[in-house]
Order: C-alpha cells, then sequence, then structure tokens
C-alpha cells in the first residue's frame, strides 16, 4: 500500500501557517523524508457561500500549490484531488499540466472529476448540465495537445484552429501524457477511468452525501466491492492491460487524532482494501472544511505519528 498526504492548503484562514512558499516546502519535504508516495492538494476557485457556510471549503490553486511542493522534492508524485477541468478552458489547463509535469520531471497525477457545485460552474462561465460530457471532451482535447501537433476544435464557448501547444508532457512509462486518475462513483466514471485514466479515486458517501456530490452512494465496504468489481469489468471491455490504481481512504474508523479515531479499525481497513485491489490511500490529517486550530508545527507531528503507525518510516 502507498500513501499519499493531503496537504491543508484548503485552511486560507490560517496561510501563514499552511499557504506560504516556506510552509509548502516543509510539508512536502517532511512527507517524502517520511516514505510517503505523494502529496495532493484539493480544487475550489470560486466557492459560493453556501457552500463554505455547511462545511465547504476554500483552496490555494492547486498547479501552483504543487508547483511550490515540486521544486522542493526529488521523488513523491504530485496528485490534484480533484481538479475540475470544466471550470477552465482545455487548451490552459493542457498548458498547466504540461508546465507542472516538466518542472517536476514527470512527477505529476492529474486527478480529475466532472464536479457538483452548480454556483461553481456558474461563476466559472462552465456548462453544469453537460459537465461529464464536457470532461470528457476537454480529456480528448488536452491529450491532442500533449502530441505536440496542432489541434484543431470547438468547444463550449471556444474555437482552436491548428493551435500547437509545447513544451509536451514528460514522456514516461510508454505515455506521452500525465497518468489520468479519474474521480467520481457513477458508471460514466468508471466508463472515464477506462477510457482515458489509469487510476480511480471513488468517494465514499456517508447517508445522504451522494445526492449533494450528485455521484452513486458508496456507504460500506460491500458497495466499494461491488463497484471495483464493476470498474474491472469495464476494464476488460476496453481491453486495458493491468490494472488500474485505487485510491481511497478508511472512512469508518474516525479521523486521525480525532475522539472517533480507532486506530485497530483503521489498520483492520487497509488490509481489507489491499485485498480489494486499493493501491493507494489518500491520507487528510486535517480537518477540511472544519475550524482546524493547529500550527503547522503541530500538523507535521501528526504526520510523523501517522508515518508510525502504519510502519512506513
Amino acid at each position: 500500500m502507498r500513501y499519499i498526504l493531503g496537504l491543508p492548503t484548503d485552511h486560507v484562514e490560517s496561510v501563514d501557517q499552511f499557504g506560504t512558499s516556506h510552509a509548502i516546502v516543509e510539508m512536502a519535504t517532511t512527507a517524502e523524508t517520511l516514505g510517503f508516495s505523494g502529496v495532493f492538494v484539493t480544487d475550489h476557485p470560486a466557492p459560493p457561500k453556501s457552500f463554505i457556510d455547511t462545511g465547504g471549503h476554500h483552496t490555494l490553486d492547486p498547479m501552483i500549490t504543487l508547483a511550490a511542493a515540486a521544486t522542493s522534492t526529488k521523488k513523491i508524485k504530485l496528485l490534484t484531488n480533484l481538479y475540475i477541468v470544466a471550470y477552465r478552458n482545455p487548451l490552459l489547463v493542457a498548458k498547466m499540466v504540461a508546465s507542472l509535469d516538466n518542472l517536476s520531471l514527470g512527477r505529476l497525477i492529474l486527478g480529475v472529476g466532472a464536479g457538483y457545485l452548480k454556483e461553481e460552474f456558474q461563476a466559472t462561465g462552465a456548462d453544469y448540465e453537460n459537465r461529464g460530457q464536457l470532461l470528457d471532451h476537454y480529456i480528448e482535447i488536452m491529450k491532442q495537445a500533449w502530441t505536440g501537433n496542432p489541434v484543431t476544435t470547438k468547444g463550449y464557448n471556444f474555437e482552436a484552429k491548428k493551435i500547437i501547444s509545447l513544451p509536451t508532457p514528460v514522456f514516461q512509462n510508454g505515455h506521452s501524457s500525465p497518468p489520468i486518475w479519474v474521480g467520481g462513483n457513477s458508471k460514466n466514471a468508471l466508463e472515464r477511468v477506462a477510457r482515458f485514466g489509469e487510476g480511480w479515486i471513488p468517494m465514499a458517501t456517508p447517508k445522504g452525501m451522494e445526492k449533494f456530490v450528485k455521484t452513486t452512494a458508496i456507504t460500506d465496504m460491500a458497495a466499494l466491492g461491488k463497484r471495483i468489481n464493476d470498474l474491472m469489468e469495464i476494464w476488460e471491455r476496453y481491453e486495458r492491460k493491468g490494472k488500474p490504481f485505487i485510491s481511497i481512504e478508511p472512512w469508518d474508523a474516525g479521523r486521525f487524532g480525532s475522539k472517533k479515531w480507532d486506530p485497530n479499525k483503521y489498520l483492520e481497513r487497509i488490509d481489507e482494501l489491499s485485498e480489494m485491489g486499493v493501491t493507494h490511500i489518500p491520507v487528510m490529517l486535517s480537518s477540511i472544511g472544519r475550524e482546524y486550530e493547529a500550527t503547522r508545527s503541530k500538523y507535521l507531528e501528526s504526520v510523523n505519528e501517522y508515518a508510525q503507525l502504519i510502519g512506513i518510516q
């Protein structure tokens, strides 16, 4: 099992602790030194007040944040979890992705999702109703752009005529584009994994949450197992070789350090997830969407304690 550490850059109220270049460098280098396989950040460029008031969160820009992490590290992967491509012009995203991939010498993993916040789509001028189709189309455009060949295409609010995007991403493992991991639990998301991706980021959905984030419910291990089986059937139908990466954290053992935290159950769940085909655990040690009073030094203490618990030191 590999572990990817979530950076608490969503806590913009404590930007001096978690959002400066020095802070990001310290957190990313600590993760690398301790043996985490990567770091990740989230994406909300224009969240509405109603979302923030009900437990939603802000973010720093994912590409800029991961660029800061990239320049201070050598080995760890850099994951967007998740990047909502449809908020942006796909050719601009292709340029940002290729730039970060080159800057990091091929360490970027592009985690993408269709998105769910209607107000955020409206604020960024994106098509909410057709967001799934838009994501598929934009991935296709980006993959064309990453070849370095001229791209001619039309989109929701743009037209490209023989556009060339250089540099291309770093060529690695036989692929001319960064690995794409797709988030979401729906059948469309699973199809997207098989068509475009190398990995899947399912989302645990406590009762009612699936309606809010607009995806298929995964409320227990049985539901996750069924979805993994569904993914493998689709994966084989597309004649994909090997197996997809799967990234999900145990969700029913409490958050590390909280009153509901059950370390024994957490470790048991990791073993169960591994047997089911899960390859990565995305670790969020801060309280996303809620007040987080810890300092950076206190957060880094938690990172060290977690690394000792799971035995990656």
